[in-house]
């Protein structure tokens, strides 16, 4: 059936996903020489919770983790976009947007 295969397409994206955040949250900590208890006390999750966040556990609390990831100095562009960074967006001239967006009739 095609929906049971975008249902399993897209739990496989968010598991990957899921990974993809818990390699660079592990990293980060790891570069900083930071313990999970460490760091789990600095942001204020408990240790289970950063254990299944680096565990690449799909079902993780986003505000949660993006304390962590804030914790280990990450921003939301470091996450979503790795190579990218904040002074490279900054430095995008883009286009002015209209005062007044119009909504469709």
């Amino acid at each position: 059936m095609e929906i049971d295969n975008d249902e399993s397409v897209l739990k496989r994206r968010a598991s990957d996903a899921a990974l993809a955040f818990a390699l660079l949250i592990r990293t980060r900590r790891k570069a900083l020489k930071m313990r999970q208890d460490e760091l789990a006390l600095a942001t204020g999750v408990g240790r289970r919770f950063l254990i299944e966040l680096e565990g690449g556990k799909s079902s993780c609390q986003l505000g949660r983790s993006l304390l962590v990831a804030q914790g280990v100095g990450l921003q939301l562009l470091d996450i979503l976009a790795p190579g990218v960074t904040s002074q490279s967006v900054e430095a995008l001239e883009l286009p002015e947007l209209p005062a007044e967006v119009e909504e469709p009739e």
